[in-house]
């Protein structure tokens, strides 16, 4: 599958947030990449969508034959208190109908590389000790292990940690070329 040719991927519209909260919501009876033990719905996550900025904290989806198979977003890190406006959050989800295909790293490679344009500088993934899909994608792309919270959460009555991960990412430098949000 060649994802730069079959994938669209944009800034996610409000029209979008109820196929985000669905794909969302697959990952939760999982207990691999969310906390959340219940599905969420649209009215939980709209502050969560206005939250994300294009300019600042991206949203993004990937479309296929105009259907939204994944996500990816940048949220502020610490509750976007200033000291901290050169560090995001990553969180990528891809809809189970279209796991393994690359598309996570993909959207996550974009990411990353678009992270100069916004100023952003260190990129944290933290995910769940038991998450060895997202370790594995982590690991190829430079990330580095800055923190893990041993049993810190219970998911399906079994103690999970969590692992920070951070890659330090170069400022932009002037003339360095852009890269578009759009395919």
């Amino acid at each position: 599958m060649n994802l730069s040719s079959e994938l669209t991927v944009r800034d996610a519209k409000l029209a979008d947030l109820p196929a985000i909260v669905a794909i969302y919501n697959q990952s939760v009876p999982g207990g691999w990449s969310t906390a959340d033990t219940r599905p969420v719905s649209v009215d939980d996550r709209r502050a969560w969508f206005e939250r994300h900025d294009p300019a600042r904290r991206p949203l993004w989806v990937a479309e296929t034959e105009r259907e939204v198979v994944a996500w990816v977003g940048l949220s502020s890190f610490y509750q976007g208190r200033p000291a901290y406006d050169a560090t995001a959050e990553i969180s990528t989800y891809v809809a189970t109908s279209h796991q393994r295909r690359g598309i996570g790293r993909f959207l996550k490679e974009r990411m990353i590389a678009h992270c100069p344009n916004l100023g952003v500088t260190t990129l944290l993934s933290m995910y769940f000790d038991h998450n060895q899909a997202t370790r594995r994608i982590n690991d190829t792309l430079g990330f580095e292990t800055m923190g893990h919270l041993t049993s810190i959460a219970v998911v399906d009555g079994m103690p999970r940690g969590l692992i920070i991960a951070g890659l330090r990412i170069p400022p932009n430098v002037p003339n360095d070329s852009h890269v578009a949000c759009s395919t």
